[in-house]
C-alpha cells in the first residue's frame, strides 16, 4: 500500500481566502506475476473502492498540482512471467501544507516466486524549493512550503519463474 496524506498545517487556513483542506490518496503499485500469467502495471493491488482521481480535478480542488504521474518502467522483477511496474507520481506545493506518507515495501523488495526476480523497492523523495533533496522514510509526517515537490516511487511486483 502506498499512502499520501495532505492537508493544512493544524487545521488553520492556510491563508486569508482560503479554508482548511485534507486530502488522502491510495496510489497503485505493480502486481506480483504469477504461474500462468506476467503481474499488472500501476495496479491498486489488494485494495478495493478507490478512486485513481484525474489530477485536473485535484489540481482544482487542492493547492498542489501532480507534476508527472507515469509507469515505472523497469521496476517489475524478472522471470518468465515477469511482475508488473509501479508508478511514479510527483506532487508540487503551492502553499504550506503537513504531509503523511504511509507507504511500504521500501526496505525489502517484494518478493518472487518460483526463481523470478524480487520487484523493485519503493523510494520516497522531498525535493525543497532551494534544491535539497531529502529521502524519506516509508512512515513519515512532514511540512511542505510553497515550490516543494513530493515523489513517490511505488515498488513493483515481483517476477515468476526462471526467465
Amino acid at each position: 500500500m502506498n499512502n499520501v496524506l495532505v492537508g493544512s498545517i493544524d487545521g488553520e487556513a492556510i491563508d486569508g481566502d482560503s479554508p482548511p483542506f485534507a486530502y488522502y490518496e491510495t496510489i497503485a503499485g505493480g502486481a506480483g506475476a504469477a504461474r500462468g500469467w506476467p503481474g499488472g502495471d500501476a495496479l491498486q493491488v489488494h485494495m478495493t473502492n478507490t478512486l485513481n482521481t484525474p489530477v485536473e480535478a485535484l489540481e482544482h480542488a487542492y493547492p498542489f498540482r501532480v507534476e508527472a504521474y507515469a509507469v515505472r518502467g523497469g521496476s517489475g522483477g524478472a522471470g518468465l512471467f515477469p511482475g508488473g511496474d509501479g508508478v511514479v507520481r510527483r506532487y508540487v506545493f503551492e502553499r504550506p501544507a503537513r504531509v503523511t506518507l504511509l507507504t511500504e515495501r521500501r526496505r525489502l523488495a517484494p518478493w518472487g516466486l518460483a526463481g523470478g526476480g524480487p520487484g523493485e523497492v519503493g523510494v520516497n523523495t522531498l525535493v525543497r524549493a532551494d534544491g535539497q533533496r531529502v529521502a524519506l522514510p516509508a512512515k513519515h509526517t512532514f511540512d511542505v512550503g510553497p515550490g516543494d515537490r513530493l515523489e513517490v516511487q511505488t515498488p513493483g511486483g515481483g517476477g515468476w519463474g526462471n526467465a
